[in-house]
């Protein structure tokens, strides 16, 4: 055993006693953490306001300080920008700005301190002991190279402090233990240009020994398919004459494809955030079948929910860095919507997410909704953003339910799904939906992808079924994707921009043909 894995070893049996304390006592950590958030940042600006020192319980920061959003946030953040020395909305300092990816709006820049990146550190630090914990050979990642895809931590400043984006500055400001392990450096974080990226990361990981994958999930997902459909000949090409040639050369198949699982046999870790990874979970499984996807779930805002149960699916809230309340979907579009404390959620139900934290967000709703796979321990899943709901006929489809309807349809055909993006479109006196997807391989029958799809959707959704039955909705199409439109869309967005799996918009039918 390596010294550096049997140094990771110890600590994560050391951090053991932590992840305990989260997953089993999570009500009074959380209640914990909010009373040292106001005491800490009592006499900044909006401390003084809503009378921070005056609040003893929960249920007075309820009902003395009411909920916020980006755009109510907004003078606090520009008071912020003139006076980043802090005592606007944190006692600290402003540390960074995270540039968000603007694929919702105009990018937003949202201040963190370094005690926020401590926080965030120490949670990421807890799903990484999770995952070493849960089987023996997992510490063997360490002797190994752990791709890390992100963006530029610096693309400016504001008053002296820097703007970059969350991916970037979270691997500078990683656990030192794992800093050491990280590749590839910030010279290749900083190119913008999706392709030349792409290529970079693959000539990398054509020559290590990869046994993690962590980061923007999307573009490692797109990576991880170019290699498999598109780099192999040209990296056995460029690596022609070299060491890593024989490497290739043995993954290479007669026509043409690569088989990463051959090329990265160390690989143990897929650790996914920021999307919802469940309809590409088949394809993964094949692809890679001696990797564990790990699950992590963060914002610019902060991280807030990690992977600390390796047989449960869905991830654990991270009560010992954020206070968290939650707004039932049925309500979230009200005036004055019900707010409900953690203790009060119910399993199976889906809820708008918000968030108080040490950054200075307070009662602040980041713009997801979450479903609750477990209240003990407190378990969610299926990510989505609130107000992203397709209605043609009074079935009220939702992103999480695509993405359900995507797995169960992917596990029921065996078809291994790359990328997806359904449309619900109205031609003449009714609508109906099309699922744009892109898949591993040509042979797709449609009439049995799309019964399956309708029929999982059917299940999810009542009122879906109800608006087939009598005809209010037409059949479902499928066409095939001839080109991601993930990546068409990181190419017109930006490197940290997310899919789309639920929309009106028709445009990536341009990129599509029917089955």
């Amino acid at each position: 055993m390596s010294i550096m894995r049997r140094l990771v070893s110890f600590y994560a049996k050391r951090k053991q006693k932590s992840i305990d304390e989260v997953l089993t006592n999570p009500i009074e950590i959380t209640n914990e953490k909010l009373m040292s958030i106001l005491h800490r940042h009592r006499d900044t600006l909006l401390g003084k306001q809503y009378r921070f020192d005056e609040i003893t319980t929960p249920e007075q920061f309820r009902q003395q300080v009411p909920l916020s959003d980006y755009e109510s946030m907004k003078p606090y953040f520009e008071l912020t920008y003139a006076d980043p020395g802090g005592g606007i909305l944190t006692k600290d300092p402003v540390y960074w700005y995270l540039q968000t990816s603007g694929t919702s709006g105009e990018p937003k820049k949202l201040p963190v301190t370094k005690r926020g990146l401590k926080d965030v550190s120490g949670v990421t630090a807890l799903c990484w002991m999770a995952f070493m914990n849960a089987e023996p050979e997992n510490p063997k990642i360490v002797d190994g190279t752990l791709i890390t895809f992100g963006a530029a931590p610096e693309l400016g400043s504001i008053n002296g402090v820097k703007v970059g984006y969350a991916t970037g500055v979270y691997a500078r400001n990683q656990n030192a233990l794992f800093q050491r392990l990280i590749e590839p450096g910030e010279d290749v974080f900083n190119i913008d240009d999706m392709d030349l990226k792409m290529r970079k990361y693959a000539e990398l990981m054509a020559t290590r020994d990869v046994t993690g994958i962590q980061g923007i999930t999307t573009l490692s997902l797109a990576l991880v398919r170019r290699m498999q459909n598109q780099y192999g000949p040209w990296l056995l090409d460029r690596f022609a004459g070299t060491q890593h040639e024989s490497r290739i050369r043995d993954a290479l198949r007669d026509h043409g494809t690569l088989d990463v699982g051959a090329l990265w046999p160390n690989l143990r870790l897929v650790l996914a955030s920021g999307i919802d990874p469940d309809p590409y979970r088949e394809w993964i499984s094949n692809t890679l079948p001696n990797a564990t996807l790990w699950n992590m779930y963060g914002a610019s805002e902060g991280v807030f929910a990690g992977q600390l149960v390796p047989d449960m699916e869905g991830m654990q809230l991270f009560t010992n860095t954020n206070y968290f309340e939650f707004i039932p979907e049925d309500v979230v579009n009200e005036q004055d919507p019900e707010v409900l404390p953690l203790s009060d959620v119910k399993a199976g139900n889906r809820y708008e997410i918000v968030i108080t934290n040490i950054q200075g967000y307070y009662r602040y709703r980041i713009g997801d909704m979450v479903t609750f796979e477990s209240t003990n321990p407190y378990t969610i899943r299926s990510i989505g953003r609130c107000g992203n709901v397709v209605n043609l006929a009074g079935e009220k489809i939702t992103e999480e339910q695509v993405a359900r309807a995507m797995r169960q349809t992917a596990e029921k055909t065996g078809y291994e799904i790359l990328d997806y993006s359904v449309i619900g479109i109205i031609e003449g006196s009714r609508g109906h939906y099309v699922i744009a997807a892109m898949f591993q391989h040509d042979r797709v029958d449609a009439v049995e992808f799309v019964t399956a799809y309708e029929e999982a959707m059917k299940t999810i959704n009542p009122e879906f079924r109800g608006s087939r039955e009598t005809g209010a909705i037409g059949p479902t199409v499928l066409y095939r994707m001839n080109s991601s439109a993930f990546e068409h869309r990181v190419r017109t967005h930006h490197l940290q921009a997310k899919p789309v799996p639920l929309t009106t918009d028709t445009d990536v039918l341009s990129i599509c043909e029917a089955i």
